[in-house]
C-alpha cells in the first residue's frame, strides 16, 4: 500500500509543470524545530504574529476565505473560553506558491492558518493571516535566537528560504498524509536548489550579541590577572577623578542605598556585537554597565564610551575590551542565558568553532 501511494505521488510530481505556481500547505511543528537554525520556528511565528495582531498591524479572520474578521478582544474571548495561548502552539500551517524553473526554485507565501487544542485535546481555530500583512514585522522584529541564530536575521529570510523543518500536507491539491511522500515531493521538486535566492543574493555577515563579565572578585587565571585589574583599577581611577561623571552613572543613588562611602568596582558587564569576517573574530562594544559594590550603574552606551578618556599607554579602554587580554565569561549570547559552568566552553566555540553549530560544540566538545 505505502509503495502504491509514494507511486502516486511521483506520478503527481511529474505530471505537475514545474514552471506552474502549485499551491502548498506546509506544517510546521513546534517540537520539530532545531536549535541548529537559531531560533524556534514556530514559537516566533506565533509570538511576532500575536503581537502584530493586537497592535493592529495584521487582521486575523476565520478561515483562508477571510469572511468573518476576527479582532483582537474576540481572540481574547477565544483565548479565556478555551485556556490556550496563541502564542503557545504547537502546530501551524503555511500557505504558498511554489515554482521551479530551470532550477531557480521560488515560493510566494500568501497566508498563515493558526490553531491550538485545549487540555483535553478538543481543537482551538484562531484563524488565518495573510503574509503581507506580516511583511513588515516578519522583516523588523528582533527574533529571540539562540546561540546558533544569527543576530541580525528576520523571520522573513527564515520564511524565503525554508530555513525551519516542515512537512508538505498538500501539494497541488492532493493531500500529502505520509511522511515518505512529503519527503520524496522535497527531493524531487526542491532537490538540493534552495529557495528564492535572488532575494538574498548577497551573504550575510554572521553576527551575535554577545554579554560577558569581567569579575574583580573572581579567581583569575595568573597569566590574565594583571591586565584584568589594569582595566579596573583605570576605570576605578577614572571615576574618583570624574565625579560629575559618577554622580551621572547614578553613583549618589549606589552610595546611599549601600550607605557606604568606600567603594569599590566589583565587575563591569559589556554587551558587544560579534562578528565573523573572513573566519575572523571581530567585536563591537554596544554597551558597558559597571558595578559599584554589586549595585549596577547606568548603562553606558556606545557614543558616551568614546567620551571617557580612559587609557592604556596609547590605547583606550574600547580597544582593551575588543582585545580581550583578561579573563572574561559569557552570561548571554543573543537571546540565549549561558550557564556560568559552561561560559568557557561557549567562549571557546565562538572562537573557533562553526558559528551555526555552537551548541553542538557546548555539549559534545
Amino acid at each position: 500500500m505505502r509503495i502504491r501511494y509514494l507511486i502516486f505521488i511521483f506520478i503527481l510530481f511529474v505530471s505537475t509543470s514545474l514552471e506552474a505556481q502549485i499551491p502548498v500547505i506546509l506544517r510546521a511543528t513546534s517540537s520539530e524545530q532545531s536549535d541548529s537554525t537559531g531560533c524556534n520556528f514556530v514559537k516566533e511565528v506565533c509570538r511576532i504574529t500575536y503581537d502584530a495582531i493586537l497592535s493592529g498591524k495584521a487582521k486575523l479572520w476565520d478561515s483562508p476565505s477571510k469572511d468573518i474578521q476576527i479582532y483582537p478582544s474576540g481572540l481574547a474571548d477565544i483565548e479565556k473560553s478555551t485556556n490556550t495561548t496563541f502564542i503557545d502552539q504547537e502546530i501551524i500551517f503555511i500557505y504558498e506558491y511554489w515554482t521551479n524553473s530551470n532550477r531557480d526554485l521560488r515560493s510566494t507565501t500568501t497566508g498563515l492558518l493558526f490553531s491550538n487544542k485545549t487540555k483535553t485535546g478538543e481543537e482551538v481555530a484562531y484563524g488565518y493571516v495573510e503574509f503581507n500583512d506580516l511583511q513588515e514585522s516578519f522583516m523588523r522584529s528582533r527574533l529571540q535566537t539562540n546561540a546558533n541564530g544569527n543576530y541580525n536575521t528576520t523571520l522573513a529570510y527564515y520564511i524565503y528560504n525554508k530555513n525551519y523543518n516542515y512537512k508538505i500536507l498538500q501539494f497541488a491539491g492532493k493531500v500529502i498524509d505520509n511522511v515518505n511522500a512529503s519527503q520524496l515531493i522535497k527531493d524531487n521538486f526542491i532537490g538540493t536548489n534552495r529557495f528564492n535566492t535572488s532575494a538574498f543574493s548577497t551573504n550575510e555577515i554572521p553576527q551575535k550579541m554577545v554579554t560577558w563579565i569581567l569579575d574583580s572578585n573572581n579567581d583569575l587565571v595568573a597569566s590574565k590577572r594583571e591586565a584584568s585589574i589594569e582595566l579596573i583599577q583605570g576605570i576605578d581611577s577614572f571615576l574618583r577623578s570624574n565625579e560629575e561623571v559618577f554622580l551621572n552613572l547614578g553613583g549618589d543613588h549606589i552610595l546611599t542605598q549601600t550607605q557606604s562611602k568606600n567603594w569599590k568596582i566589583s565587575k563591569i558587564e559589556v554587551h558587544e556585537l560579534w562578528k565573523k569576517i573572513d573566519n575572523k573574530v571581530l567585536f563591537d562594544p554596544i554597551s558597558v554597565i559597571i558595578f559599584i559594590n554589586d549595585s549596577a550603574m547606568t548603562e553606558i552606551q556606545y557614543r558616551d564610551l568614546l567620551k571617557m578618556d580612559i587609557k592604556f599607554g596609547d590605547k583606550s579602554w574600547i580597544d582593551i575590551l575588543r582585545e580581550k587580554p583578561f579573563q572574561y565569561y559569557i552570561t548571554q549570547i543573543n537571546s540565549q542565558q549561558i550557564l556560568r559552568r559552561e561560559g568557557f566552553q561557549y567562549q571557546k566555540g565562538l572562537l573557533t568553532y562553526d558559528w551555526n553549530k555552537i551548541t553542538e560544540f557546548v555539549k559534545y566538545y
